[in-house]
């Protein structure tokens, strides 16, 4: 995975961990690179839950256990 991102304010290449912008000298966020890892965890527990309602939305078949 590659460390550059943009800097939002001038566009250019910024490396994860760096305080401000090379081009423009604007000071960056200290959490800049950590969106997408943040996004995947999101997405992760809307899966999973997705997943449960859908367990619990469709049980399986219980009447040939039921005696019926």
């Amino acid at each position: 995975m590659s460390n550059q991102l943009h800097c939002k304010h001038c566009g250019g290449i910024v490396k994860a961990g760096n305080k401000k912008c090379p081009h423009c000298g604007i000071p960056l966020p200290p959490d800049l690179g950590k969106h997408p890892q943040r996004k995947f965890i999101l997405f992760f527990i809307a899966v999973v839950i997705f997943c449960i309602v859908m367990i619990i939305w469709l049980p399986p078949n219980w009447s040939k256990f039921m005696g019926n």
